[in-house]
């Protein structure tokens, strides 16, 4: 049941943030938004949400979600582009995926709260000295440099 509260609150979001920037804005049909919401939403939400933000943090996943986000909103607007106006389609893909990583960021720390409260304290406690190690100078002793010579 959590999960399928976090994927209507992540396609809501999607299709919000989509339907305002490629829509209404850029002209985009009602059909490639709610096809590029869905596809983006299920393909973000087990990429970006399932396998990353509990390895890595927000940032990160939020990152790959707006690469996503964009390459999809160029592929599936490019292919039916029939004006051959490909600066806008650029343009339309860059906002579109600032747009959706927007949401998504705000959604990962639901995400977080929700799903991985125990990952958060784990990486907030990690320090430099975790990374601390102890090294000589000589991996094998030479035994032209022996002292009882």
């Amino acid at each position: 049941m959590k999960t399928l509260t976090a994927l209507a609150i992540k396609f809501i979001a999607t299709f919000a943030a989509l339907y305002v920037i490629l829509g209404l804005i850029y002209a985009a049909s009602f059909q490639s938004v709610v096809l590029l919401t869905v596809l983006i939403g299920i393909i973000s939400y087990i990429i970006g949400d399932i396998m990353l933000l509990p390895r890595t943090n927000n940032v990160v996943a939020t990152s790959i979600d707006f690469g996503l986000a964009f390459l999809m909103i160029w592929s599936i607007e490019a292919f039916g582009n029939v004006d051959d106006n490909y600066l806008t389609l650029f343009w339309a893909s860059i906002f579109g995926g600032l747009g959706v990583a927007f949401c998504e960021y705000f959604f990962h720390i639901f995400m977080y709260r929700r799903f991985y409260p125990h990952e958060q304290k784990s990486k907030q406690n990690m320090t430099v000295m975790n990374y601390a190690m102890e090294a000589s100078e000589d991996i094998t002793p030479d035994p032209e440099d022996r002292q009882d010579k």
